[in-house]
């Protein structure tokens, strides 16, 4: 039902500025214009183009419904299609890294109003961070005081007290006396982790935790508005339990781009970094060579913390139309149906493949997950044997210089400092799950419906 707009040769219709067929010939091919390297005149692949376009055909007619024709140039000068590829991939991922950007900073927006309990989260984090290397002083003290050593004396059979001392009784009185005053000092140093665990994790909690179900409630409010703006049709392709069950957990997702970055960053800063200050304060020689075995024993040490802690916490495996979640959802919700039609053994045994099908591949993840954890220990272990040689070797050598308690909180101090990068990630959210979630949550929020039930605007009678 077109209408002729335009005749003539390709030539003359390319020479009218004012051209619709230019016009559409531009628009078609305003992609990437390649340069013909091989060309020693030095026309363009696009002054080619124009110049062999269509020359079979000796008059075009131009139409409305003309946009679907695209005409290829057969004799064009184009680089190898492996370079495309890469173009086209690249383009692609400038693309997703902006589109990533965008996503962030609208999350960021989300939880800008929640900046007094990332505060408080903040100062959680602190506190937290700073248990570990604190706990590896105590931890050093108490290594101290367990293998105190106290020498014999015997004034009857010879064996007199170390020096300064000239009496067994003044030996054992120093010692009873210097064992009290490390215990007493050990008791303060638990008490005082204790208190900085409880209260740093409950800061933490109260903060990051309130302010990412805040942000839970505002993403599940927008979605929810944004659905009931959708037209019918939006329905037919999309069932309720896929829905609802994809939207529970991606709201859940998105705080992995405001508070989780932000607790993760201040409490691994806090626990590594107090704990190489620490360690190089007390033994220089010692931290310098154990700080390039951090990168080593922190994955270490993230490893094996997962395996304790729990590595799937907060990473939930995505419910489709045929998931398990999905399926329970939609039975519940057409109960009736489901009973009138006596339905239940067939869903029953739907929702049995379903788990059956999500645990697939269970053993493979398994061996994988415990081959990670062997080669934390693994790494885990000759570090530490390489610290205790290092450190034995410069007591010995330099035993003026370096006593033994500044050995032990030198090492533990570092060492337990690591824990605190496992404990950091511990329950992070899976970052490309996250991106997922957060593009289906903004299309759907920003999803304009064809026929928006709940908008003002339009015609008013009357």
């Amino acid at each position: 039902d077109g209408k002729v707009r335009e005749t003539g040769t390709h030539d003359e219709l390319m020479a009218d500025p004012n051209s619709k067929y230019r016009k559409l010939h531009e628009m078609q091919n305003m992609g990437i214009e390649y340069k013909d390297e091989a060309d020693d005149d030095g026309n363009t692949a696009s002054d080619n183009k124009h110049h062999h376009h269509h020359r079979h055909h000796k008059h075009h007619h131009i139409q409305h419904n003309h946009k679907k024709h695209h005409h290829r140039d057969d004799s064009t000068n184009l680089p190898e299609d492996k370079e495309v590829e890469e173009y086209v991939d690249n383009s692609e991922n400038t693309k997703e890294k902006q589109k990533e950007k965008k996503n962030a900073s609208k999350a960021r927006v989300l939880a800008r109003e929640d900046w007094k309990l990332f505060g408080i989260g903040s100062v959680g984090a602190v506190l937290a961070g700073l248990m570990f290397p604190g706990w590896g002083i105590v931890f050093a003290y108490m290594i101290e005081f367990l293998y105190y050593p106290v020498f014999p004396c015997d004034e009857d059979a010879g064996i007199m007290p170390p020096p300064p001392y000239t009496t067994c009784v003044q030996y054992w009185d120093f010692v009873a006396d210097d064992m009290q005053g490390m215990s007493i000092t050990l008791t303060y140093g638990w008490l005082g982790i204790i208190g900085a665990t409880c209260i740093g994790n409950i800061l933490i909690f109260y903060g990051f935790g309130t302010a990412s179900e805040k942000m839970n409630k505002r993403v599940r409010d927008a979605a929810f508005t944004s659905l009931l703006r959708q037209e019918i049709a939006f329905f037919d392709c999309r069932t309720v339990g896929s829905l609802t069950s994809q939207l529970q957990d991606d709201a859940a997702m998105i705080h992995s781009f405001s508070g989780e970055p932000l607790r993760q960053l201040i409490m691994s800063l806090a626990s590594v970094l107090v704990g190489v200050v620490v360690s190089f304060i007390f033994m220089w020689p010692f931290a310098l060579v154990s700080l390039g075995t951090i990168p080593f024993m922190g994955f270490g040490a993230e490893m094996e913390m997962k395996m304790y802690m729990g590595e799937d916490h907060g990473d939930h495996s995505k419910d489709e139309e045929d998931g398990p979640g999905a399926i329970a959802i939609e039975s519940l919700l057409n109960i009736r149906t489901v009973a009138s039609l006596s339905l239940e053994s067939n869903r029953l045994d739907d929702y049995e493949k379903a788990l059956t099908n999500g645990n697939e591949d269970i053993v493979k993840s398994s061996f994988k997950k415990g081959s990670l954890v062997a080669i934390g220990q693994f790494i885990q272990m000759w570090g530490c044997a390489l610290m205790f040689w290092w450190g034995g070797w410069l007591l010995s050598k330099y035993p003026s210089t370096f006593t033994y308690r500044d050995f032990l909180i030198s090492m533990f101090s570092l060492l337990f400092s690591l824990s605190g990068l496992g404990m950091a990630a511990q329950g992070a959210t899976n970052r490309d799950k996250a991106k997922e979630a957060a593009d289906r949550i903004f299309d759907l929020i920003e999803r304009e419906s064809a026929i928006d039930p709940l908008s003002k605007e339009g015609y008013k009678e009357g």
